[in-house]
């Protein structure tokens, strides 16, 4: 059967990293798996190269091993890296850096295995479609696969599926192994999986619901003295955040065009309403981060804005940035967990979206759609104007909504963890 699956892989994915996966069948027979009384969680990443750039992932693994760790104080993290950097970004974590991703297919799941995990939990997050890297899909697939065939209780955490899927991956779905445990974030998503490939999946909410809040530190006081202080003169208290990844494959002028955009925007909304703004980063990933946009945001209105205007440069911890998420009165984004943060600590969101994977979150909430807008809307000026100032109107019904909804979307997150803890003493 792995032979089969492999050769499936090999003939679907021509593509040259995939060459030294032959062997990976052929491995020896692994170690006995660990003692149930004392769990080794093996994490697989969708981003082994920073780990923490995307405060998404941060935040699903950490909400994964807290709630983990208080069931069983004798948990074991590792988590699968593929530079220092990661490994770095690792040990500030606590957990332990195994470092097995590379284009050798069979050292690198000798190497996981000399973890001697008992769990894998894959962090599925928005990568499962192919749509950044159909080899990265297959072979997070295929060691959840191989991993499940061999003893060990595997699972896939909540992911959101595109309309559009890499259909190179439909075979490898096809064949994975019924043991792995396959999560997806939304509905939306669940019904694109089903027509897509006949792998069983259960429906979750995304593991970030369950992150809790940072403690109040140094930075955080500072937002909930400013977010007070422009409270005190009228103000409601936005937070904001666009950046490059809105527009696929974006060069410095469709940056410089997206950041015009968001300028005019913002200085419309803020003469019709009164609202001060908080300029949020979720993603610190090189030239592809939010600061890329939210710099000259900033630069271009802070003298006009004054003290209505807000930027925070440190890089902030998953938890701190749901702190963060907290002290607004709701949160204009384009990044998807950022809008998880937002709506965990039950306050209303605006998204624009990239992907089609806002509108499986918004059904868990039963939530307007009016307030999902494309990035091709924001050439048309308007459109984000008129959205933010229906968003601060109708805060108060919006909050409430998102109240009521909030507990059950909290206990279908936790259902991510549920393989995991199944036979566990």
């Amino acid at each position: 059967m792995i032979s089969t699956l492999f050769k499936s892989l090999r003939n679907r994915l021509s593509i040259a990293r995939l060459r030294g996966w032959a062997a990976w069948w052929s491995i020896a027979n692994p170690e006995p798996v660990a003692s149930e009384s004392a769990l080794r969680l093996l994490i697989l990443p969708s981003d082994p190269w920073t780990l923490i750039g995307a405060k998404g992932d941060e935040a699903m693994m950490m909400a994964v091993t807290s709630q983990l760790r208080e069931k069983h104080p004798r948990l074991t993290v590792g988590v699968v890296t593929a530079t220092p950097q990661a490994q770095k970004a690792a040990e500030g974590l606590g957990m332990i850096a195994v470092p097995a991703w590379s284009s050798h297919f069979a050292q690198d799941y000798a190497c996981m295995r000399r973890f001697r995990p008992n769990r894998v939990a894959i962090v599925g997050a928005d990568v499962m479609d192919g749509y950044y890297s159909p080899v990265l899909t297959a072979k997070l697939l295929v060691l959840a696969d191989v991993m499940a065939r061999r003893g060990v209780r595997a699972m896939i955490l909540g992911f959101s599926f595109n309309a559009q899927p890499s259909g190179l991956l439909k075979a490898v779905f096809n064949r994975l192994s019924p043991e792995v445990a396959v999560n997806v974030r939304d509905k939306v998503s669940l019904e694109r999986l089903r027509s897509f490939c006949r792998t069983p999946a259960t429906l979750v909410a995304d593991a970030a619901f369950m992150l809790e809040p940072a403690e109040p530190t140094p930075d955080i006081a500072a937002v909930h003295a400013w977010a007070s202080s422009r409270r005190a003169a009228g103000d409601r208290v936005l937070g904001f955040n666009i950046h490059p990844m809105l527009v696929r494959s974006s060069n410095a002028d469709d940056i410089a065009a997206l950041v015009r955009a968001a300028v005019d925007a913002l200085r419309t909304v803020m003469a019709r309403r009164a609202v001060s703004v908080l300029l949020i980063s979720h993603d610190y990933r090189g030239a592809q981060s939010d600061d890329a946009c939210l710099e000259p945001l900033h630069r271009a209105l802070a003298d006009e804005l004054g003290p209505r205007l807000m930027y925070c440069t440190r890089k902030f911890s998953a938890a701190e940035l749901k702190a963060i998420a907290g002290e607004m009165d709701a949160v204009v984004t384009g990044r998807m967990h950022l809008a998880i943060a937002t709506l965990g600590m039950g306050k209303p969101v605006a998204a624009l979206t990239y992907q089609d994977k806002f509108h499986g979150l918004f059904e868990h909430f039963d939530y307007p759609e009016k307030y999902l807008l494309a990035p091709a809307a924001l050439a048309d000026g308007e459109s984000l104007v008129r959205m933010m100032c229906e968003l601060i109107d109708e805060l108060p019904a919006l909050t409430a909504r998102v109240a009521e909804r909030l507990p059950a979307v909290i206990d279908a997150s936790r259902r991510n963890v549920d393989t995991l803890l199944q036979g566990a003493q």
